[in-house]
């Protein structure tokens, strides 16, 4: 997502070297000392939200629920960034932006956390927590995004932090060069059926 500072970087634009060296460091200090923690919190308090309400009898179902949750919601967006973009936008009225591109951000975080939940908890259920099954399943998952050139993806918040422009706020990279319904609903199958091989 981006364009979360409509407006803030038009004003920051420009100024000297100094004040540009000076802004770059509190912009450090800030994603570090506010940015950092509020991710955390903000994950850790979605997470156990979803432990305690989400199937909190069966873990496995819990787990199967959020993955499936957390990767069609993903999914949803991703096709849905172009006419999300075209709907929402600044011409529209400032504050209608504001509230409808916060609401986007919450909804989007709420999918995005089911998903890491899912896959983590399958993990868990169906290999166990061990070192050695730790160690394997790091070894392989850095191998894989190795061979797709995706590693540099592991740097994100709360280790980089972006400031976005309000007119590609809907823009969500992918590796595809081009948007294709057909390709992002045989990656969204692929996942699934991922999934039962677990089981």
């Amino acid at each position: 997502m981006r364009g979360s500072t409509a407006g803030l970087t038009d004003t920051l634009a420009g100024g000297s070297h100094a004040h540009a060296t000076l802004l770059e460091f509190a912009d450090q200090v800030f994603g570090s000392a506010v940015v950092a923690p509020a991710v955390v919190a903000y994950w850790k308090a979605t997470w156990s939200l979803m432990d305690i309400y989400l199937i909190p009898q069966h873990p496995v179902y819990s787990a199967i629920a959020a993955l499936v949750f957390g990767l069609g919601l993903n999914w949803l967006l991703c096709v849905l960034q172009t006419p999300l973009a075209k709907f929402i936008n600044l011409d529209k009225g400032r504050f209608t932006f504001y509230v409808l591109t916060r609401l986007y951000t919450c909804v989007a975080g709420i999918g995005c956390v089911g998903a890491w939940r899912g896959v983590w908890n399958l993990l868990n259920e169906c290999t166990g927590d061990g070192a050695q099954t730790v160690l394997s399943t790091t070894a392989a998952a850095t191998l894989s995004l190795a061979a797709l050139r995706t590693l540099r993806n592991i740097i994100a918040a709360p280790f980089a932090v972006v400031i976005d422009s309000p007119k590609d706020f809907f823009d969500v990279p992918t590796m595809f060069r081009t948007v294709s319904i057909c390709s992002l609903v045989c990656l969204l199958f692929s996942s699934f059926f991922s999934l039962f091989n677990c089981l």
